[in-house]
């Protein structure tokens, strides 16, 4: 991107004038008075940072531009409900080293045909469970040529999370890990049978369409074996550090690790799947939808592949035993630390989505 041009040769959009009711009519939205008023000031507060970061991207300053979105009047307390996913340490595969190899310059497994369309998981913290289940899509996309589509709420509802890693549990949080755990013993239902309803439900019977084997953790901030998982074996799970996605509009971010209005983030806390790369970013399905980033999509810089960050609070939502003090994550909002991905996986049912 040309950081001489404007932001309208840019095709970055302009929020001069953009007022609270635009937003309202545009996103569909409608508050009491009482709530209106509260959701005016938080609107206007974020869009003065919005208009900020344009501003210093314009300047050449920035990779990535910011823009208005579902979240825009959202709370700093709601925000950081969707990101309820943190690493827990003592829950985990053993890692398994896969086999280094030239990969190929880039890897888009949307061009494939093995990533279904992006979901948004609501107010409920169930990140984890969508990351997962995207997970499960693809490689059973990959293994069987059937894309189906899976139910998130499986895993809201019936993961058991007895110590409390990543949250309590269900919209409350838990880890994508518990998540394959399940698939493996009892399998994961179609979204037709069991739909999402973006809040806590009674786990009750069901009909399971996908199941596997295992999963595989990967090693721990190594930027090869991301890229090697994902061009060879396919989409991956990974946590994240996202307290700076909230207002993301395109471009390549760096917001985590350069700060997004000077607050540097490296807590990891949000489930999210990798679905490629290329030589200067990873590509990132996330689950708000897709008003959200690039149609739902965010690039992750990789120049800070080779760059590791500590988090302060890695126990944050996490009762995990042993619970370390700090730990060392590697790559833009520590995407390289924690990534996993289901194997075996294979269908029980006749049911598919092309």
């Amino acid at each position: 991107m040309k950081a001489w041009l404007s932001l309208a040769e840019q095709g970055v959009r302009n929020y001069d004038g953009y007022s609270f009711k635009d937003f309202l009519t545009e996103f569909g939205k409608s508050y009491d008075s009482t709530e209106h008023n509260t959701r005016l000031e938080v609107f206007e507060s974020n869009l003065k940072k919005i208009a900020a970061h344009n501003a210093e991207y314009e300047a050449g300053h920035h990779t990535w531009y910011a823009a208005v979105n579902h979240l825009t009047d959202w709370t700093e307390e709601e925000f950081r409900k969707l990101r309820s996913t943190k690493y827990a340490p003592s829950h985990h595969a053993e890692v398994a080293l896969l086999q280094e190899q030239p990969n190929p310059d880039s890897m888009d497994w949307r061009e494939k045909g093995a990533v279904s369309p992006v979901k948004n998981q609501g107010g409920c913290g169930s990140c984890w469970a969508f990351s997962a289940t995207e997970s499960v899509e693809s490689h059973l996309q990959i293994a069987s040529g059937k894309l189906l589509e899976l139910a998130p709420q499986t895993y809201v509802n019936c993961v058991k999370n007895p110590d409390e890693c990543g949250g309590t549990g269900g919209c409350e949080g838990a880890t994508m890990e518990l998540a394959f755990n399940l698939t493996v013993e009892q399998g994961v239902a179609l979204e037709s049978d069991l739909p999402y309803k973006g809040s806590d439900q009674q786990c009750t019977a069901y009909k399971p369409a996908a199941k596997a084997t295992g999963y595989v953790k990967n090693p721990v901030n190594d930027a090869n074996g991301l890229e090697t998982a994902l061009a060879t074996k396919g989409p991956v799970s990974v946590t994240v550090a996202a307290g700076s996605w909230q207002f993301y509009g395109g471009g390549v971010f760096h917001g985590c690790s350069h700060g997004f209005l000077g607050k540097q983030d490296a807590t990891l806390d949000h489930g999210v799947q990798a679905v490629g790369y290329s030589k200067d970013y990873w590509i990132v399905r996330n689950s708000w939808g897709e008003s959200w980033g690039e149609k739902g999509y965010i690039r992750l810089s990789r120049a800070s592949d080779a760059t590791t960050f500590l988090d302060k609070r890695p126990a944050d939502g996490v009762a995990c035993k042993p619970l370390p003090k700090t730990q060392t994550v590697g790559g833009e909002c520590g995407v390289l630390f924690d990534t996993s991905y289901p194997t075996g996986v294979s269908s029980t049912t006749t049911e598919f989505v092309v």
